[in-house]
């Protein structure tokens, strides 16, 4: 795990700084308001107001015109369907947000299904995740998103090279729906 090293290093730093903050308040055992602020603020930066420029959604990065629910979310969402897998609700989570990408890759590796996570990685989530750790970790405020998207790449791409290697399927043309309307 030598290329986790330095990653796991990074995220071992930020949360032991948080941790001497809290010390730092004897009289209470939480954070100091100031860190919470500066987590909930990058954290909103990154997940929920996209201040960042570093979309947790893998069609912002695969699309030609940086759009969400497009092309590479619909491949996603036949990926999940070939796997008896359908997001909770994808109007408020597309289906190829990072934590979905995620959490399906766990579940495939949980079904001992290793050529299809391979394949879900190469195909999907290694083939953006990459350049959004590099921006969030670039532009986080604070230490601990830095070090946690560098962690998470680290631990996908440790997770692929411990799978079998697996030939990237050819893609198929995915459309979504299209909208009513004139002309629709």
């Amino acid at each position: 795990m030598a290329a986790e090293a330095p990653a796991a290093q990074a995220m071992s730093a930020a949360l032991s700084a948080l941790a001497e903050q809290r010390r730092a308040r004897q009289d209470d055992m939480a954070l100091p308001a100031s860190s919470v602020d500066e987590l909930a603020a990058d954290y909103a930066a990154i997940y929920l107001t996209h201040a960042l420029r570093a979309s947790p959604h893998e069609s912002v990065w695969r699309d030609d015109d940086h759009l969400m629910l497009q092309g590479p979310t619909f491949a996603v969402r036949a990926f999940y369907r070939r796997h008896g897998v359908q997001v909770p609700d994808w109007r408020a989570r597309a289906d190829d947000h990072i934590s979905h990408e995620l959490d399906f890759v766990a579940l495939l590796l949980e079904r001992g299904n290793e050529r299809e996570a391979a394949r879900f990685l190469k195909t999907h989530l290694l083939a953006w995740l990459p350049d959004f750790a590099r921006r969030v970790a670039q532009r986080a405020a604070t230490p601990f998103y830095a070090a946690l998207a560098a962690l998470t790449l680290a631990a996908c791409e440790g997770c692929q090279q411990r799978l079998p290697t697996v030939a990237v399927l050819p893609q198929p043309v995915v459309e979504g729906p299209r909208p009513g309307g004139c002309g629709g």
